[in-house]
């Protein structure tokens, strides 16, 4: 059990300055909400988990559903023999019942996909769904007792344990057969894919285990009343791959969540492919056109002197990377032979370019936004440099240092062209510079065609702001957040999905009483890294929106080890002191500094109402593809 600290006070006293932010700082600086003990010593009638969680009484459940649901160890999640595991309770954590097994997503087919389920014995009466990551196959970002879920769901380790939360989560169908954006696991032989495994991918997947695991949660705690109790609220939760899911379910069958949090989302797997395919094609075009990462570090300097005071304070932070003047071939210094190792060649200024520009079709439409230039990465450009710069498959399967290729070749030569042994992606990726709307730098150009075919494949699981109207007519709640330094994900993909969501629906006001989204200044991919703070708690805003009608006008977020991974976020001491905190405003908004206290407290930061900020559009955004 986390102890109290003297900070809680102030720290709850910013919470209500931050304009209704809900967020459990308290618990994030050692102020959980009482023991385990402590908690279950207000029920009346404390349940036995041990009694629901014996073999035969999960299989006895399993029997009454109407999706047929079969209990067993998978081989891509925790293992657990026969299928089920008690874990014993913890001085901060309740006991908790695991369960895996597989449950069929098309009856016609026997199609089935793994899922895992943990089940508390503090249950809160409320079901929460987890999203996947990658481009799934395991269940791990969706295993609320690993330390990565707070990369998932944010928030802290244990905390939806503690809450008491009866979580789902599934691996979209298929098993993870590559690396973690490898869509190998489609792969049936030359000429084809496994389409039912595509149909789960896309949407099928959540869909039935929205269904599946309320009614595998109703008839799990039963036990104990000896009737199927309520379920009184029901939530979505996802990043990346997961935010995709969450946005999949916010367009398709909204009816099933009270509140859906969507984070970083891969809003169209098509469309990325073209983009980030572009961007590794881009530096094989001579043999002087590949960027270091020492030289993408010189990018993000660069960009840092030029935009960071653009919102009013140097502080390391650029709030709103769209709005700066960054031009890569106008602003890199070139080589003139006594700069070495802080120049570029006129190459390498296309390359980084072409990962900053959006891709777009051979008459100028747009595609895919380009990146953000604030903490520009290198993970674009591939390691492994093929012997022959112009082979036409210049990477094999599996390559780990072909950079963003492995990616691009999973969406649209295994998917959208199904494993042709003919087809050659590289073939399709061309490039130009002039344009129109600002995009008139170097960037990718591809064939309509392509691009067609691409969404064709993949549209049923690509959510578009135009199918959001049942969302929009519905009393759900969605909280979109993207981070503005996301090197995987672009977040100009969420900013331009809620400015049309916007466009579309009255304006943001309007689609504020439904959705509202934050962007996250100089965070990576899901928070996992970053110089600005990163890590909020999305469930508790959620909660006290759905639940009380506190719509989030802010976020508190909170900034640990920056040097956190996937790897070493188990590792994170979150009982030490923030690094920084500050608020994440409702977008359009952006955080503003006070003008006097130290930068790095929320508390010396505001949102102002009605601002409109995040709307300003620079050379950066214009190339990027923001949208006005």
């Amino acid at each position: 059990m986390m102890t109290s600290t003297p900070a809680a006070p102030r720290a709850e006293r910013r919470t209500r300055l931050l304009g209704g932010a809900s967020f459990a700082f308290a618990a994030l600086t050692g102020c959980a909400a009482g023991t385990t003990a402590e908690r279950l010593a207000t029920s009346a009638a404390p349940m036995d988990i041990a009694q629901l969680c014996r073999p035969e009484a999960i299989e006895a459940v399993a029997a009454t559903l109407s999706t047929k649901v079969t209990i067993r160890e998978i081989p891509n999640g925790p293992k657990l023999t026969g299928g089920t595991k008690l874990i014993a309770a913890t001085d901060r954590l309740p006991a908790y019942c695991q369960i895996t097994g597989s449950y069929v997503t098309n009856p016609a087919t026997g199609k089935t996909a793994n899922f895992l389920a943990t089940l508390p014995v503090n249950w809160n009466g409320k079901y929460l769904q987890l999203g996947c990551s990658g481009s799934c196959g395991v269940l791990l970002m969706n295993n609320p007792a690993a330390p990565p879920i707070t990369i998932t769901a944010q928030g802290y380790p244990g905390q939806i344990l503690e809450k008491g939360y009866a979580t789902f989560g599934n691996d979209l169908g298929h098993i993870a057969t590559g690396g973690a954006l490898s869509m190998d696991w489609a792969i049936k032989g030359p000429g084809k894919i496994d389409e039912e495994g595509l149909i789960d991918f896309n949407y099928r997947a959540d869909q039935v285990m929205a269904r599946m695991g309320k009614e595998f949660t109703r008839a799990f705690y039963a036990q104990a009343s000896g009737a199927p109790p309520k379920i009184t609220r029901s939530y979505f939760n996802g990043c990346s791959q997961g935010g995709r899911e969450a946005l999949v379910a916010a367009s398709r069958f909204p009816e099933e969540f009270d509140g859906i949090i969507a984070g970083s989302p891969a809003i169209s797997f098509a469309d990325i492919g073209f983009q980030v395919g572009g961007a590794a094609v881009a530096t094989l075009r001579s043999s002087d056109a590949a960027v270091s990462a020492p030289l993408m570090a010189l990018v993000g300097k660069t960009v840092t002197q030029q935009c960071d005071a653009l919102d009013g304070l140097s502080d390391g932070l650029i709030q709103n990377p769209a709005a700066c003047d960054f031009k890569p071939e106008r602003d890199l210094p070139l080589c003139d032979g006594s700069n070495a190792g802080q120049c570029f060649t006129k190459a390498q200024t296309q390359s980084v370019s072409a990962l900053l520009s959006a891709a777009v079709d051979e008459k100028g439409a747009m595609v895919q936004p380009g990146y953000s230039v604030s903490e520009p990465a290198a993970d674009f450009s591939p390691t492994k440099r093929p012997a022959d710069l112009g082979n036409p498959v210049p990477w094999t399967p599996g390559d780990a240092g072909s950079g963003y290729w492995g990616l691009a070749e999973g969406v649209l030569a295994t998917l959208a062209h199904r494993n042709d042994p003919a087809f050659r992606l590289r073939s399709i990726f061309s490039y130009g510079t002039g344009g129109r709307s600002g995009m008139d730098g170097f960037h990718t150009i591809v064939p309509q065609s392509e691009v067609a075919l691409a969404r064709s494949v993949l549209g049923r699981g690509s959510p578009r702001a135009a199918d959001m109207g049942g969302l929009m007519r519905s009393r759900t709640k969605l909280i979109l957040y993207h981070n503005l330094s996301d090197q995987v994900l672009t977040p100009y993909m969420s900013i331009n999905f809620y400015k049309r969501l916007a466009a579309l629906h009255g304006g943001y006001s309007r689609v504020q009483r439904t959705a509202r989204l934050f962007t996250l200044p100089g965070t990576a991919h899901c928070g996992m890294a970053g110089v600005g703070p990163a890590n909020f708690d999305a469930m508790g805003a959620l909660e006290s929106w759905v639940e009380h009608g506190a719509a989030p006008n802010a976020l508190l977020a909170r900034q640990n080890d920056p040097k956190t991974t996937i790897v070493t976020m188990g590792k994170v001491d979150w009982s030490k002191p923030a690094i920084r905190t500050m608020p994440l405003c409702k977008f359009p908004e952006m955080a503003r500094y006070k003008g006097a206290g130290d930068v790095k407290d929320a508390a010396n930061w505001a949102c102002k109402a009605g601002d409109t900020s995040m709307l300003q559009i620079g050379q950066s955004g214009r190339q990027a593809g923001v949208t006005d």
